[in-house]
C-alpha cells in the first residue's frame, strides 16, 4: 500500500463487504467526474460545429459479474451471463470525457439514462439505435437541441420532400418511407419527414446512408439545417459517436474494469466506481499534459498504459505529505514523450478533427 501502513486481510475485507464502501467509492468517482475535466477540443474557425455549446454521446458499457449477483444485477442472457451490469455513460467530445455515469442492471433500458431534452439546448447529441425514439427527438428539438441519432429502417414517417444524391425528387413528396424504399436502393437520400404523434405533426431529417457491402442504408435522424449540414457532414458527425467506445476500451483495457470475482454487491460496486476513479484521473493528466504544453497532442490511450510509474510517484509523494512540483513535472515530461498521438496529421484528414474540431490549448 502507498501509505506503509500494515493491514490484515481479514478485517480490511469484512470493512470492504460493508454498503458503506460501495457508496464511498461512489462519490470519489462522481467527485473526480465532476472536478478533473478540461476544455481539451474546440471548434475549428468556419465550422458547422460552432453553432453548439459542446457534442454530447450517450451510450452504454455492459460486463458481467459473479453469478451469484444475479439477484441484485441480473443479465440479460441468463445462460451465459445470469449476473452483469452497465455503466450507461453520458461523454462531452470537446471535454474528451464523460460528465455522467450511471451504474444500473444490465436488464434495466438504455433510455431511462439519456440527457432531459432541456439539458441538451444549444447542444448535439449522438446516439445508437438503442436510444431510438421519434418522441424524444421532437423533444430535444422543442427544447432548442440538435440530435443526430440512428434508427432501425423500421420507421414509416411520411416524405415532405427528399434528395437522391442531391437532386429532389418530386413524385415521393406524401409518400410514406417504406412505399419508395425500393426506388432508394444504392442511393443516399436526404428526406423531410413528418410523424404524427397524438394530434401533432414532429418533423425531422431522415439520412439514408447506402452501405454497399451490407446492401441496405444505415438510418440516420437529425433535425440539423440541411443547409449548414449536407447528408456527408451528417454522416461525419455520427461517426464522433465511435469516441464513446474508445473510452469504453480504456475503462476495461487499461483501468481493471472488468467482472469482479467477488460475490459481494459493495464490494464488486466499490471496485466499478475505484477503476472509474482511476481511469478519470488517467484522462485528466493526458489533457493536462497536452493543455500545457501548445505542441503536444497526447493520446489517452497511450496515457493509460504508460503512466503507472510517473502516477505511482505523484500518489506516493500525496500520502506522504511531500511537495508535488517535482513529481508533477516529471509525469507531465514522461507523457510528453511517451504517449503523443502516432497520427495527428491524419486526425486532421479523417479522424475526429476532419469534422471541424482542433485542440484547445491553456
Amino acid at each position: 500500500m502507498l501509505t506503509g501502513a500494515n493491514v490484515a486481510y481479514k478485517p480490511f475485507h469484512k470493512q470492504l463487504a460493508k454498503n458503506a464502501f460501495g457508496s464511498f467509492m461512489r462519490l470519489v468517482a462522481w467527485y473526480m467526474i465532476s472536478s478533473l475535466y478540461a476544455r481539451v477540443l474546440e471548434t475549428a474557425p468556419r465550422s458547422a460545429l460552432a453553432h453548439f455549446s459542446d457534442v454530447i454521446i450517450q451510450d452504454g458499457s455492459s460486463f458481467g459479474l459473479h453469478q451469484q449477483l444475479c439477484d441484485v444485477y441480473p443479465g440479460r442472457f441468463k445462460k451465459n451471463g445470469p449476473a452483469a451490469v452497465e455503466l450507461h455513460a453520458t461523454m462531452s467530445v470537446f471535454n474528451d470525457d464523460v460528465i455522467s455515469v450511471a451504474l444500473a442492471p444490465d436488464t434495466q433500458g438504455e433510455r431511462d439514462f439519456r440527457p432531459a431534452p432541456e439539458e441538451l439546448k444549444g447542444k448535439l447529441l449522438l446516439a445508437d439505435r438503442g436510444y431510438q425514439d421519434i418522441d424524444y427527438c421532437g423533444a430535444v428539438d422543442d427544447a432548442g437541441g440538435a440530435i443526430i441519432i440512428r434508427h432501425q429502417l423500421q420507421i414509416n414517417p411520411t416524405l415532405a420532400q427528399c434528395f437522391v444524391d442531391g437532386r429532389r425528387i418530386r413524385r415521393f413528396a406524401g409518400r410514406r418511407l417504406h412505399d419508395v424504399l425500393k426506388a432508394l436502393r444504392g442511393s443516399t437520400a436526404d428526406i423531410d419527414a413528418v410523424w404524427s404523434r397524438k394530434g401533432k405533426q414532429i418533423a425531422l431529417r431522415v439520412v439514408l446512408l447506402w452501405n454497399p457491402k451490407t446492401k441496405r442504408h444505415v438510418v440516420l435522424v437529425t433535425n440539423v439545417n440541411r443547409n449548414e449540414f449536407s447528408a456527408r457532414v451528417v454522416a461525419e458527425l455520427y461517426r464522433l459517436r465511435w469516441q464513446v467506445e474508445l473510452l469504453f476500451k480504456e475503462w476495461k483495457s487499461y483501468a481493471n474494469l472488468h467482472r469482479f470475482a467477488t460475490t459481494k454487491k459493495p464490494i464488486a460496486e466499490g471496485l466499478i466506481w475505484g477503476s472509474l476513479a482511476a481511469a478519470t484521473l488517467k484522462r485528466f493528466l493526458a489533457h493536462a499534459t497536452q493543455r500545457l504544453l501548445p505542441n503536444v497532442e497526447t493520446s489517452t490511450q497511450r496515457v493509460a498504459k504508460s503512466i503507472g510509474e510517473p502516477l505511482r510517484e505523484l500518489l506516493v509523494a500525496v500520502a506522504e505529505h511531500r511537495a508535488l512540483r517535482g513529481p508533477l513535472r516529471r509525469l507531465v515530461d514522461s507523457l510528453s514523450t511517451q504517449a503523443r498521438r502516432a497520427h495527428p496529421t491524419r486526425d486532421r484528414r479523417k479522424g475526429r478533427l476532419a469534422t471541424g474540431l482542433q485542440p484547445a490549448h491553456a
